[in-house]
């Protein structure tokens, strides 16, 4: 590379072997930001040549317009550009991270962020022991599903007639409680309770509470997918459940998509 002392703008200064050893030193132009920046480093308190500097000025601009510089094929590509939806406000105008808004999957199902769960339950342990299952649906948890005194997994009373009413046989009482298995995502058994609170709350109970401590469940921030089937060997009631940590701090309000009529 050639390089000018202060105050003298043409003449060379002679370059040793070591500083062929620097990096860029030969290079015909730079090809990314990342030798860019290795380069500065060895240039700080250096007075580059018009040269030189162009190339830098260069490299400086295309950074920050969004376009990396010329690959090693010398083609130029756009930087990656997301388009996204305005963000949804959460309270006190705080807004909420655009990747959290419910996608409508084309099953049914409303689920936070990118993100669509298969149809059955992950767990290889199932794989050929689950007879009728539900469809997959998701809850963020809440201060009462985590809370010590109140630890119990309650469940939106849609969810529960869409995926859980159908599956259930005669002579099984809500009123009463139906014990049931539930699995965590790597085939862990929790005996539970599945029944009515006051006649419209719909739970999960009993083994709950050392289900979320098992796994450190958190209000707000983990969110829970549930599948919900029939064993194949007793036809037992079963829940598999997955939980997924997302930055959020305040619960998200669920906006189901208007339904309009067409005559």
């Amino acid at each position: 590379m050639m390089l000018t002392n202060e105050g003298e703008s043409n003449r060379p200064v002679m370059t040793s072997q070591e500083d062929r050893e620097e990096p860029g030193y030969g290079d015909g132009e730079m090809t990314n930001g990342t030798e860019g920046a290795y380069l500065l480093l060895f240039l700080k308190h250096t007075i580059l040549n018009p040269v030189t500097a162009r190339d830098l000025e260069h490299m400086k601009s295309k950074i920050l317009s969004g376009i990396e510089l010329n690959s090693p094929s010398r083609s130029k590509r756009k930087a990656l550009r997301i388009q996204e939806p305005e963000a949804p406000r959460a309270a006190k105008g705080r807004i909420l991270p655009r990747e959290l808004q419910f996608q409508q999957q084309e099953g049914g199902g409303l689920f936070y962020g990118n993100y669509a769960p298969p149809d059955l339950p992950p767990i290889p342990s199932l794989q050929y022991l689950i007879q009728d299952c539900s469809k997959p649906f998701e809850k963020q948890l809440t201060c009462s599903d985590v809370k010590d005194d109140q630890c119990r997994l309650s469940m939106n009373k849609e969810d529960v007639e869409n995926n859980i009413l159908p599956l259930l046989r005669n002579g099984e009482n809500l009123n009463e409680g139906i014990d049931v298995t539930t699995y965590d995502m790597a085939g862990n058994e929790y005996p539970m309770v599945f029944k009515i609170w006051a006649t419209k709350i719909h739970v999960l109970t009993g083994g709950w509470k050392t289900f979320c401590k098992d796994l450190g469940l958190v209000e707000n921030q983990d969110f829970v997918t549930l599948w919900v089937f029939r064993h194949v060997d007793n036809g037992g009631l079963c829940f598999a459940i997955h939980s997924r940590r997302l930055p959020v701090f305040e619960p998200i309000k669920k906006k189901r998509p208007i339904r309009q009529n067409y005559h």
